[in-house]
């Protein structure tokens, strides 16, 4: 019998199988191939759970191999693999002549807790041809996600005779063992991973219906959710941008369940539990702080880990203040943008994390806020407001396509009515989101913001005439390449949102406007 572990590395990890042998000499325990000291480390507490737990440890010399040799081993779940080979090969317990994932940490009493990267762990061995799984009970929630194969929740060793006795003789455990099934065995016991994240919780329940004062802005970000378009929100404190930020997830549509399993494993090695169970399907929304380090945006560190922009996968990642950010985090922006993935080198290794996430930035106009308050007069001078915007750079808001400039609402536009209701708002951004779907369906349905050039010529061509007034515009305004495609693909989203098949003037002209600001030295705009 087969018993593998899972280590890690990047999105899709790697298997470790794990080989026992033990021989007549003084007893002992060693562990090769590349294991760090937290695996080392678990010699003791696997001999200490196994005596603990009514089962007697082999008075001999113990080999513990981890499979391949050459790949690093870090982390403490290898506890439950390792305990459950040497269990094996000592005869304590029957061999059920399958394959078998196992991965959960021990308590020295013999208590099986959870850990983090379980999902993807699942995911790994399903797609290596392993059919049993064999999980911390506090991790059924998230490894639920995995509907192939037959998974089994295990809070305590001595359940194991039970679990390997069952798969060895093809039988059912108690009327829950089926295939795609959970075998729930005992309560949940250890600690668990963190459920949802305080940037999700703060946008549940929020929408539209009590945004006043500017339908403008409500329109725009209705184009941004249609074509996943990145958006930069501009303006002084007080004119809704951060309101409108957290309102933005409510115009999204659900994800799909391959995309929610994916989001789902990325959470899971983080430690965390992405929605409320395995049919939660909204998208990912996170809201770091803006003292938030490289390696926590991006990824990284020891063991390594994706960063919040891997969380936001599928989803919305807000960055408020953003020119308070350090520099070289945001430029660490530009690869994820562009490629929808994150390559992280450590020790030798490129880890790859997926990282295709929908951007708003929210900034004041100056640094002391008051540039375009009418109430409020700006002391910033011209070189202040010039140095403030070039903390973004200009390749990283070249990246991005609408430029939303806000203005504080007077106190009769407070008091207005929305002109759309919350469902009038979902419906508008789902008939275009189905039209891009079904138009791209031959790459993925993907979106109009990751039109490739030769697509944005098939599907964004403009009339002749409006070809030569469009290069027209773009000449006087500066624009680059990378811009002029950010129009046609904003305009495609506006036609979409009409129901049309052509791209006509006033969606090329609104396409435009929300691409106007931002280019060359105009860096604020107002």
């Amino acid at each position: 019998m087969d018993v593998f572990a899972y280590e890690p590395l990047g999105f899709e990890g790697c298997l470790v199988k794990i080989e026992v042998d033990l021989r007549r000499g003084i007893p002992a325990v060693d562990i090769v191939g590349l294991a760090a000291t937290s695996v080392r480390e678990s010699r003791e507490r696997v001999r200490a759970a196994i005596r603990n737990s009514g089962f007697s440890f082999p008075q001999d010399r113990v080999l513990i191999n981890l499979s391949p040799a050459d790949l690093p081993k870090e982390g403490s779940l290898y506890d439950l693999p390792i305990a459950t080979r040497i269990l094996i090969a000592s005869g304590a317990l029957p061999d059920c002549g399958k394959p078998i994932l196992a991965v959960g940490e021990l308590t020295l009493d013999g208590h099986v807790i959870p850990i983090r990267g379980s999902l993807p762990a699942l995911l790994k061995a399903s797609s290596s041809g392993i059919q049993d799984y064999l999980v911390p009970q506090g991790n059924l929630g998230e490894a639920g996600r995995q509907k192939s194969g037959r998974l089994y929740g295990i809070s305590h060793i001595s359940e194991l005779p039970s679990i390997l006795l069952a798969l060895r003789e093809g039988k059912s455990l108690g009327n829950q063992r089926q295939e795609g099934t959970v075998a729930r065995l005992g309560p949940a016991a250890g600690r668990g991973t963190t459920s949802g994240s305080d940037s999700n919780a703060a946008v549940q329940g929020l929408d539209f219906s009590d945004y006043f004062g500017n339908s403008a802005v409500v329109r725009a970000l209705v184009v941004a959710a249609s074509g996943r378009h990145n958006v930069l929100l501009s303006g002084p404190p007080g004119s809704g941008k951060t309101m409108a930020a957290l309102r933005f997830p409510s115009l999204l549509p659900d994800l799909v369940e391959a995309q929610a399993q994916e989001v789902a494993a990325l959470w899971s090695l983080r430690g965390k539990v992405y929605g409320d169970s395995p049919a939660g399907s909204r998208p990912p929304f996170c809201a770091p702080h803006h003292s938030a380090s490289l390696e926590g945006l991006v990824g990284g560190g020891r063991p390594p880990r994706p960063g919040e922009i891997s969380l936001a996968h599928r989803g919305l990642l807000f960055l408020d203040e953003t020119p308070e950010f350090g520099r070289d985090v945001l430029q660490a922006l530009r690869e994820p943008l562009e490629q929808g993935s994150i390559s992280v080198v450590r020790a030798g290794m490129i880890l790859r994390y997926p990282a295709d996430f929908q951007l708003i930035m929210a900034a004041n106009s100056c640094p002391c806020g008051n540039l375009g308050n009418p109430a409020k007069t700006c002391l910033c001078s011209p070189l202040e407001i010039q140095r403030y915007w070039k903390r973004l750079g200009g390749p990283l808001l070249d990246r991005i396509d609408m430029r939303i400039p806000l203005t504080v609402p007077d106190s009769e536009a407070v008091v207005d009515k929305p002109i759309w209701t919350q469902a009038q708002l979902r419906s508008m951004v789902s008939a275009a989101v189905a039209i891009q779907q079904e138009r791209n369906s031959r790459w993925g349905g993907i979106y109009n913001s990751r039109l490739t050039p030769d697509r944005i010529q098939q599907f964004c061509g403009l009339k002749p005439r409006l070809q030569v007034e469009f290069r027209a515009k773009a000449q006087e305004l500066g624009f680059s390449m990378r811009a002029c495609h950010s129009v046609l693909k904003l305009a495609r989203t506006v036609a979409d949102l009409k129901g049309s098949d052509v791209i006509d003037e006033d969606s090329l002209e609104e396409a435009i406007g929300y691409r106007e600001f931002g280019d060359g030295s105009n860096y604020w705009p107002f």
